[in-house]
């Protein structure tokens, strides 16, 4: 089981870094379905390792300029507070069930990335209501972040590029920094929770970290068209596949 964890956070560490992730959205169905592990422990722990690698990250698009901090700071002001209760929250479902959560959720995030329209309504600098939008949808996504226990950049990067008309490597850069902020709360409230199992955390943190910011250096140097093409792809593929799996082991 401890070559399939080591395994399992090289490839969460290059799937997060390479499509502007925390890790923890994939690292769940990952652990889940390849290593085994409990379902509670994989959907919590990997929030904990979100905070080193997202600031690893963060620090690989800052000095490519590629961090928008003022919608950052909004980001994290209006959306931290709904993180801890979405956190709290999770003591009151089963871990089969924040399962298939997950792979729903994945799978709609993917859809957006291949559909050309925006789902959400027109955005761009001159969107008047553009603050408005921002600050009425980071609530939600600390609240859904907090409940699946994932940074929330598999939400933050689509309202980045759907609402407000990044590119998609500025929309990876912000969506790093906001996760180092977002996964300290809910990791926090899921530790209280018995959630975090220490000993994957370290094979976590020594595998998913260094790959995160070697990805990131990567999926900088792509085409913005290509990445975004291959972030819907990507998702889609797996929370289908993840789906399927956890459907069928409730039958």
């Amino acid at each position: 089981m401890l070559l399939k964890e080591v395994l399992s956070g090289i490839l969460i560490g290059v799937l997060s870094g390479f499509f502007g992730l925390g890790g923890s959205s994939v690292a769940t169905p990952i652990l889940k379905s390849f290593a085994g592990v409990n379902p509670i422990f994989a959907l919590a722990t990997p929030l904990l390792t979100v905070i080193p690698s997202s600031l690893s990250a963060s620090v690989i698009y800052y000095r490519k300029n590629l961090i928008n901090f003022d919608v950052a700071k909004l980001t994290i002001l209006s959306g931290l507070p709904f993180v801890i209760i979405g956190a709290y929250l999770t003591k009151f479902v089963s871990g089969e069930f924040l399962m298939l959560a997950t792979a729903v959720f994945v799978l709609f995030v993917g859809l957006s990335f291949l559909k050309r329209e925006n789902l959400f309504g027109r955005g761009g600098k001159n969107d008047k209501n553009l603050r408005l939008k921002l600050i009425s949808l980071s609530p939600l996504i600390g609240l859904v972040s907090g409940f699946l226990a994932n940074g929330g950049g598999v939400m933050l990067v689509p309202m980045y590029v759907k609402i407000l008309k990044m590119d998609i490597k500025n929309a990876f850069g912000t969506s790093f920094f906001v996760i180092s902020f977002f996964a300290v709360p809910g990791a926090v409230t899921h530790f209280m929770l018995g959630h975090i199992d220490l000993k994957l955390f370290l094979i976590l943190a020594f595998t998913a970290i260094p790959f995160a910011s070697l990805s990131a250096k990567i999926a900088i140097k792509l085409k913005s068209e290509r990445l975004e093409f291959a972030y819907g792809v990507f998702l889609v593929i797996f929370a289908i596949y993840f789906f399927i799996r956890e459907f069928q082991s409730l039958l």
